[in-house]
């Protein structure tokens, strides 16, 4: 309306207004108010700041157009910085948006389970976009903004963390040691990429969980009812593709997703050992077996907490296809894995029934005989050719067993040369540099490759919070007298499980389950204090709409 009337006065159009009002001198003003700029001045830094738009425009898109996609992400940093900087200046709300928060977070878990990793969206040259990094994307933008716009949300999360501060300070030392390894590793162009990948689809990962399971109300059944639902879905996949011997989507892929040559390859000529090896939606055996082990603690944790026979029945045949499933994967550490959980489930149920129902024999003599089933089951692991071969290798598996060895004193003299903050992530199996007599450079080793991409204090944090939250989970567990099997065992066996995987893989297709369980920890030790104090455990802060949780 002011330049109508600038323009438009007395009712005549004057053609020389604009000239007028670039001719116009400065004028001073009370103290109080600032100074008003000449025309050509303020003319000036309009043409400035829309010629400097124009240029940054130009440079990001020769940039976008000559660099390789490894090193755009530090084209895009400026960008990053921006949308911070953004999310930081939102105003605080009396609302955080934590449904949209837990609606993203079980599509996350979803896909990076049942989603093959190696399919990518392809949009025009760009840098491909797989789902776990897209999701995880959108999960990191709605927890930072729960962070900036919501004093009670900050509130509860430090609270969760200052519950069990060792662990929350050894877990946030992984990931600033995961940075600093990143800046100062042999090839930063790479490792930024990876990072950045990391952050996304791990870390954001684990603090949701944090305040999820927390303060959020949501109970590790919730979880579970969905890691049983997609893991039951991979294995009924697995089934059909033991029977096509290839995967299932192979030949009908879309245009629009792209897949790694390499990758295709790969899965082309079938993973064969003694027969076909079942790989669903991952791209080894080993890392699906992974998966399966990892998921059999829950499934007990099901199995004893379940209140009718029927329902007990249905996960104890869910336990059992997880048995089918890992013979079919024919991945040691699956069997491996699905044995230890059985163990210590049997060690843990046994102690805490013991310690809780006084005057019952049955929690006292599963304890005592405890050591006897041991010693019956290493004797059959030693001793039993079937059992021994899946178990400890043998026949076709022990040039596997051997290629691990050779790694290892490989490792040992790579990592003395870097012992800080290592090669970088990704680098470490670089730096070791084993190959198969095919000349394919791999790492099988999980924990070597770890000390080598993070160095040793990296090593010594990421052990320091697994080794942390198994034993604190395991006292949370016997004080709570109200479970048969208290939900911070199967986390705690969980965890323990994890031990025996990354001892033989290295692979970082489950690495999102990995910080999960690490958050499911702090969140359980939450409530735990909590229910020992007596305090009623939340059900979450006020959030928009209702019946969230």
């Amino acid at each position: 309306m002011r330049r109508s009337k600038l323009i438009l006065g007395g009712g005549a159009l004057r053609l020389d207004a604009p000239f007028r009002a670039l001719l116009r001198p400065g004028r001073d003003v009370l103290p109080v108010y600032h100074p008003e700029r000449a025309g050509w001045s303020v003319a000036l830094r309009k043409l400035a700041l829309f010629t400097g738009i124009v240029l940054l425009a130009i440079v990001y898109g020769f940039l976008v157009a000559i660099l390789p996609p490894s090193l755009l992400v530090g084209a895009a940093a400026p960008l990053a910085l921006l949308a911070m900087l953004v999310v930081w200046a939102l105003p605080e709300a009396r609302t955080a948006p934590t449904r949209a928060l837990g609606r993203v977070y079980t599509t996350f878990v979803i896909v990076f389970i049942a989603w093959p990793n190696y399919l990518a969206v392809a949009v025009g040259g760009l840098p491909w976009i797989s789902m776990r990094r897209l999701v995880g994307f959108v999960l990191t933008g709605i927890l930072m903004i729960c962070l900036s716009i919501s004093k009670p949300f900050r509130q509860q999360m430090a609270e969760v963390l200052r519950t069990s501060p060792w662990l929350a300070r050894l877990l946030i030392s992984f990931f600033i040691i995961q940075f600093l390894a990143t800046i100062f590793s042999v090839a930063p162009g790479d490792t930024i990429g990876r990072w950045v990948h990391i952050t996304f689809t791990s870390t954001a990962a684990c603090f949701a969980t944090i305040w999820l399971f927390g303060p959020g109300g949501k109970s590790v059944p919730w979880f579970v009812n969905r890691l049983a639902l997609v893991v039951f879905l991979l294995m009924v996949v697995g089934v059909f593709e033991a029977r096509t011997q290839h995967v299932l989507w192979l030949g009908h892929i879309p245009s629009f997703l792209r897949i790694d040559d390499a990758v295709l390859q790969d899965l082309i000529q079938p993973h064969i050992r003694g027969g076909y090896r079942v790989v669903t939606t991952y791209t080894t055996p080993l890392a699906y077996g992974e998966l399966l082990a990892l998921t059999t603690p829950f499934i007990l944790f099901r199995i004893v907490n379940a209140k009718t026979w029927p329902m007990r029945l249905m996960w104890a045949g869910f336990d059992a296809f997880i048995l089918y499933s890992a013979v079919l994967s024919t991945a040691r550490l699956s069997l491996v894995g699905f044995i230890a959980a059985h163990a210590l489930f049997g060690l843990c149920w046994g102690i805490h029934r013991w310690r809780n129902a006084r005057g019952d024999m049955i929690g006292i003599s599963a304890t005592m005989i405890y050591p006897a089933l041991m010693v019956a089951l290493m004797l059959a692991v030693l001793f039993v050719p079937a059992i021994h071969i899946r178990v400890l290798g043998g026949g076709a598996a022990q040039a596997s067993t051997d290629a691990r060895s050779a790694q290892f004193h490989m490792a040992v003299p790579v990592i003395a040369r870097r012992p800080l903050l290592g090669y970088g992530l990704g680098q470490g199996g670089r730096a070791i540099n084993w190959r198969t007599p095919d000349g394919t450079l791999t790492i099988d080793l999980g924990l070597v490759a770890l000390c080598a991409d993070v160095g040793v204090f990296g090593f010594l944090a990421w052990m320091g919070t697994l080794l942390l939250s198994v034993v604190s989970l395991f006292r949370a567990g016997l004080r709570d007298v109200a479970s048969p099997f208290p939900a911070e065992f199967a986390i705690a066996i969980s965890l323990a499980v994890l031990i025996s995987t990354r001892l033989v893989l290295a692979q970082g297709d489950n690495d999102p389950l990995f910080v999960i369980l690490f958050g499911l920890s702090l969140a359980m030790l939450y409530r735990a204090r909590l229910r020992d104090r007596g305090d009623p455990v939340p059900g979450g802060m006020k959030t928009v709409g209702a019946g969230e949780h």
